[in-house]
């Protein structure tokens, strides 16, 4: 993926507690949808993101690199 088609803007600024917050809520509301079987499309994308914000964080499979 190139930085052109990352959705999440690379000069965005987050302390890492702030960012480990917002990850949190990203995956609290992932975890809502999935429960309630709705918004399929938006699950991927959301998990998609989730998935960005993980790399960019250092997390790799649960743990950090």
């Amino acid at each position: 993926m190139s930085q052109n088609d990352d959705p999440v803007a690379p000069g965005l600024l987050l302390r890492l507690d702030e960012a480990f917050r917002v990850l949190e809520a990203l995956e609290d509301g992932l975890l809502a949808l999935e429960e309630a079987d709705v918004a399929p499309g938006l699950r991927d994308e959301q998990a998609t993101v989730i998935r960005l914000v993980d790399v960019r964080l250092g997390l790799d499979e649960g743990g950090i690199r």
